[in-house]
């Protein structure tokens, strides 16, 4: 989803533009093994795609090269266009599958008529416009035609719907989104399809005076900047849910690195807690398994320890001092049970969870994870500091 320019011939490309078309490029690539192995993440997919054949069709270099192997003036311009609505439609189906799945279904039969319709009416105009030479400028090559007219405003008002739809889409299902990054970047987003809606209005209110015979009150440089810090807004608020994503799956390993010395002398202390099953390669699940271990590993060994000690350990007067008094009573529990001691309360110890699988989502959000992981943090340094029982 993102604006289209009219004046294709006609746009300088500056840096900051070839920046932006670059980055697409990259997203675009980026998120084509997603694409491939997910249908879900296809519609997000081909929107970028079209969007990115729109933008390099668009260079002007590109443009004239396209003219001049189709045989045909101003080929480039209908299919940025084509490209356009295609993307627009696509990038619709992702936000309506994104934010209301049920909106979506209904909408799929009515979304792809309309797309073909207004693709077929631009093929329809564009063929009954006289084409001698490449335009310079839409606009000034058919003042006053309503043919051209219409063509433009099919662009324009396809856009706009589906930037305002995208807006409201994007703009409800911020405020539901789980994580703060993807709150963020549907804010984004919704910022961007809304000046995106801006930016058609005000391209249907020049199309309309200008075929008028009336100057816009606003120069075309405006437009543009509307249009191109819209699209800049768009490729930004896409970025920002992936970019968190990273974030938390660099955090996630860094803690696991933290925590793995400490899971190592616990799991060998208690290797019937660790699970047999292959947990995939993801970061979150990878911690997940070595805090759900740890825990298993210490309610075995609890019994193993002095009730005094570990009574110590939950009411000590800062968590510094906590960390230190569990890690000393986990020492203590792994050498007496390395030597072969009952436990200290002359009862068996608990039998570990039977290692069924993984434990799912929901039960691991049932404890806050955060305050876990980081209660397991200086638990591990405390265990790192203490020494072995002698």
């Amino acid at each position: 989803m993102v604006p289209l320019a009219l004046h294709l011939p006609g746009i300088h490309f500056s840096p900051v533009k070839l920046l932006i078309l670059l980055l697409i490029w990259a997203v675009t690539l980026w998120r084509l093994p997603a694409a491939l192995r997910s249908p879900q993440q296809r519609p997000l997919w081909n929107a970028f795609a079209g969007v990115t054949g729109l933008l390099t069709i668009g260079l002007p270099a590109v443009a004239s090269q396209v003219d001049r192997l189709g045989g045909v003036p101003d080929l480039a311009l209908l299919l940025e266009h084509l490209l356009g609505l295609f993307a627009c439609s696509a990038g619709l189906t992702f936000c309506g599958r994104t934010a209301r799945p049920e909106l979506a279904a209904r909408w799929r039969r009515p979304q792809l008529a309309t797309l073909i319709t207004a693709q077929l009416g631009l093929v329809l105009c564009f063929a009954r416009l006289h084409h001698p030479t490449e335009t310079a400028d839409f606009y000034q090559d058919y003042p006053r035609s309503g043919t051209a007219c219409l063509y433009a405003l099919i662009v324009v008002g396809y856009l706009g719907v589906s930037m305002g739809t995208g807006s409201w889409l994007f703009g409800t299902y911020a405020r539901r989104a789980g994580t703060r990054s993807l709150r963020l970047g549907l804010a984004v987003l919704g910022l961007g399809t809304a000046t995106g809606f801006g930016y058609a209005l005000l391209r249907g209110w020049q199309i309309l005076l200008e075929t008028a015979g009336r100057p816009m009150c606003l120069a075309d440089r405006w437009l543009y900047r509307v249009e191109w810090t819209a699209t800049a807004l768009v490729v930004v608020g896409s970025l920002i849910p992936a970019l968190g994503v990273a974030c938390r799956g660099l955090r996630d390993r860094l803690i696991a690195r933290r925590l793995h010395p400490l899971w190592a002398e616990l799991t060998a202390a208690v290797p019937e807690v660790v699970l047999a099953e292959r947990l995939g390669r993801g970061p979150r699940l990878r911690l997940h398994r070595l805090v759900i271990e740890i825990r298993d590993a210490a309610l075995v060994l609890a019994p193993y320890a002095a009730e005094e000690a570990r009574h110590r350990a939950g009411a000590a007067p800062d968590e510094r001092t906590g960390a230190l008094a569990e890690a000393s009573w986990l020492r203590t529990a792994i050498a007496r049970r390395a030597g072969g001691q009952r436990p200290a309360e002359h009862r068996e110890a608990p039998p570990p969870p039977a290692p069924a699988g993984p434990a799912c989502p929901d039960e691991l959000d049932e404890l806050d994870f955060d305050s876990e992981t980081r209660r397991l943090v200086r638990l591990a340094a405390a265990y790192a500091r203490t020494a072995a029982p002698g």
